[in-house]
């Protein structure tokens, strides 16, 4: 498990992290949501050993990741939004480069590069220098960087912006193979359509803060019964505005034209009770739906 304990960070006097809390178990591939960019990033680099909050620990399975230094930050692979490339090696010399960095040598580190080259379907490029490959291999060389000690723990800034639909399904199919493998991720990442049924867990993050976390079906399933709903009114509309004002399940309402928009608190049964009241009411309802909202704006709410 890792777990973040009141992490506060500072920036020009403001805070980034606000007492951040969260216990991400082992095994989750979990997507960091939410307006809050450098929030966002700042977990990410604090956790890779990039940053020090000003207060607060992260501990990885009980033991404080700050304690124990060089050994902890192997256990964590990072990736950042910037590419940090040396353009005048070759690609097999820039993973030989990093490895040395991690004190691997010998048969283990031909043989590892080799793992990793196959992975990415980047063999072809092994004795390719660096300043000469196809800019769209640029993620996968660096997402090899951050691969290359067998990490635990899989830290990913950003890393499918700018990426085409075919590029991140490629990106998804390579990390879903780590994680079978028993590699953990963090990911700060928005939720393409291709990403529903490989992201297992979400955190909202807003003005440093943790607003909700969970598996992504009871994330996602939360939000649904936070976002608002329409309802689109034929006739009678006074009358169905009585049975909304008397439903203690009910808040917000708005009129928009022939619509009533309104948030209901309540689970399935009691908006069928809802329905029920509105009808016996004489209100002729043509339609009633959920509007479409972004997760993160749910939350913001």
């Amino acid at each position: 498990m890792l777990d973040f304990q009141n992490i506060s960070i500072y920036r020009k006097g403001e805070k980034v992290l606000d007492h951040f809390n969260l216990k991400a178990p082992d095994g989750v591939i979990l997507a960091l949501l939410g307006e809050d960019k450098e929030a966002k990033s700042m977990l990410l680099k604090v956790a890779s050993g990039g940053e020090k909050p000003e207060e607060g620990q992260i501990y990885m399975d009980g033991i404080s990741i700050y304690e124990e230094g060089r050994n902890a930050y192997c256990n964590f692979g990072y990736m950042s939004k910037e590419y940090g490339f040396y353009n005048l090696l070759k690609v097999e010399e820039y993973y030989e480069l990093f490895l040395s960095l991690y004190k691997v040598g010998g048969r283990y580190r031909s043989r590892r590069i080799e793992e990793v080259l196959e992975m990415l379907e980047m063999t072809q490029y092994k004795q390719t220098f660096i300043g000469e490959l196809p800019i769209d291999i640029f993620p996968f060389l660096y997402l090899g960087k951050a691969i290359l000690q067998e990490p635990e723990w899989l830290l990913m800034d950003d890393p499918f912006d700018n990426m085409s639909v075919t590029a991140r399904k490629k990106m998804i199919g390579i990390l879903l193979s780590l994680h079978e493998k028993g590699t953990s991720m963090i990911i700060n990442t928005s939720m393409y359509p291709e990403m529903m049924g490989f992201i297992t867990d979400v955190v909202v993050i807003e003005e440093g803060k943790n607003l909700t976390f969970g598996p992504v079906e009871e994330v996602y399933a939360e939000a649904l019964c936070k976002s608002p709903v329409r309802m689109h009114i034929l006739a009678q509309m006074e009358k169905a505005l009585e049975v909304l004002k008397e439903n203690h399940l009910v808040d917000r309402v708005t009129v928009d034209g022939d619509d009533v928009i309104f948030r209901f608190n309540g689970g399935e049964k009691e908006e069928a009770e809802l329905l029920t009241d509105l009808v016996a009411s004489g209100a002729l309802i043509h339609n009633y739906m959920r509007d479409l909202a972004n997760i993160e704006e749910i939350f913001r709410r």
